[in-house]
């Protein structure tokens, strides 16, 4: 059985020591890539705004705009920033993307308003994406006709919670309020528009519940009874050391990894995808490898644009193509199923679009790599070489897909003849091909338009540092 209780008991016990070595850096990975991505514009970023400036408060850093806020207008602003740039990590879960990242800001927030230290913060977020990925994969939500934010509101109730040092039977309390208390989240909040504000809504009310249990107010005793999805984990919890494979077994060769289309091979650091797929339920681990399961974006766009981009980008860097002799792309790609199925528009007018047109994703691939797509807008020749693509579903990459991985075939059709040819089975970003810093700094420094080297330097060192402040200082 798993409750409130047992999840708050398994928080405030997680340390900094605790953590690997890979845990500790692939969590100041993810600090990173979502403090990154808040630099991106958006309309829900500008909402946010509004409603910070509104309400007020000086005890928390507001990402990307040199204004501070009260901790739960802090939240609210910068998980908008955050969910908002369409660029923020997930995990792909079978029923479909959850946003941890959504909840890193609720974390920060109290981190920073209870003055804490870096080691405080990074065993937080830790425990937050552990949290998180448990029930990502354990308790759906789509079947319920719920959104994932109830993932991040249980998830940020419990990783500020951790910030703020509270103890078990506080943390317990922040969980229950944030459930009891917290919107139905009912809906799917996968498309670009208000529904943007589910998980960032989830982060406030997690982080608002956090400051009401360290204020001593308790909360329902089992949150989850009678809760429409959190009811299924009272059922699915399994002791943590039945939960499936070792970590550091190695891969099998059955994942799919070899299969059709295929040309990844798994990370060293993590075969989890594997081993979470064979549990028999709701397990925390108190090392935290959930961690490792997190999918980052590469480029701005849906996660089904990413693999596509890749092999693209990898084409493009290896042929040199003009566009004028292309006749036709081919994309042979998986069926999306649980996800946000990506948009054809070979003419878009704004980033936004043009993200989430797997067509012009490409061309502009083809032609400049993973470059910044405001870059591209209205080029003609990367027009013309959209609109020659053609995109298909290849039942062997749907396989893949099923498997764990996020594969692409792309074909370019020269006039003379001539075919060119890239494939990936998944993409840098993916959690079998996790982006080390380097990449995660050029892709800061393409979304944050300049040197994302000090902010990468304050995320590597974060666990040394004596307040979480002094880490977000190097968004100024």
């Amino acid at each position: 059985m798993t409750t409130a209780a047992d999840i708050a008991a398994f928080v405030a016990d997680v340390t900094y020591d605790d953590l690997s070595a890979a845990v500790a850096d692939a969590t100041k990975r993810r600090l990173f890539d979502a403090l990154a991505v808040a630099g991106v514009d958006s309309d829900a970023a500008a909402a946010a705004a509004d409603v910070t400036a509104a309400e007020g408060g000086d005890a928390c850093t507001c990402w990307g705009t040199g204004v501070r806020a009260g901790p739960a207008a802090a939240t609210l602003h910068n998980a908008a920033r955050v969910r908002g740039s369409a660029a923020a990590d997930a995990f792909l879960a079978p029923d479909g993307p959850s946003h941890p990242s959504d909840a890193v800001p609720a974390v920060v927030a109290a981190a920073e308003a209870a003055n804490a230290d870096g080691e405080t913060l990074v065993a937080a977020l830790a425990a937050t994406y552990e949290v998180h990925g448990e029930l990502a994969w354990h308790a759906p939500v789509r079947e319920h006709g719920w959104s994932p934010a109830v993932h991040v509101l249980v998830a940020a109730a419990a990783g500020a919670a951790r910030a703020r040092s509270l103890d078990a039977d506080a943390t317990r309390d922040a969980i229950a309020l944030a459930v009891a208390n917290g919107a139905s989240f009912d809906g799917n909040t996968d498309e670009i528009g208000a529904d943007d504000f589910a998980g960032p809504l989830a982060a406030r009310a997690g982080v608002t519940a956090a400051s009401l249990a360290a204020a001593g107010v308790a909360g329902p005793a089992d949150p989850f009874v009678d809760h429409p999805v959190l009811a299924t984990l009272l059922d699915d919890a399994v002791d943590a050391d039945d939960s499936g494979a070792d970590a550091d077994d190695e891969t099998d060769d059955d994942t799919g990894a070899d299969a059709e289309g295929a040309a990844c091979e798994f990370g060293e650091d993590t075969n989890s995808i594997e081993a979470h797929a064979e549990e028999g339920g709701f397990a925390l681990d108190p090392a935290c490898e959930r961690v490792h399961d997190a999918a980052a974006r590469r480029v701005l766009g849906p996660f089904a644009v990413q693999a596509a981009v890749a092999a693209a980008a990898d084409l493009g860097a290896r042929v040199a193509l003009d566009p004028a002799t292309v006749e036709r792309v081919v994309v042979r790609t998986f069926d999306p199923l649980t996800l946000p199925a990506p948009a054809d528009d070979p003419t878009p007018d704004t980033v936004g679009v043009a993200a989430r047109s797997l067509s012009y994703s490409v061309a502009a691939a083809l032609v400049g790599g993973p470059t910044d797509l405001a870059d591209t807008l209205g080029d003609e020749a990367v027009r013309r070489l959209a609109a020659t693509v053609a995109v298909e579903e290849a039942p062997g990459l749907t396989a893949q897909f099923e498997a764990g991985l996020l594969p692409a075939v792309v074909d370019v059709e020269r006039d003379d003849g001539s075919v060119h040819h890239a494939e990936v089975g998944a993409y840098p970003g993916h959690p079998t091909q996790p982006m080390d810093w380097d990449t995660l700094e050029a892709k800061a420094g393409r979304l944050r338009d300049g040197d994302a080297e000090t902010l990468r330097a304050a995320c590597q060192r974060a666990d040394e540092a004596e307040r979480v402040a002094d880490v977000l200082a190097a968004l100024d």
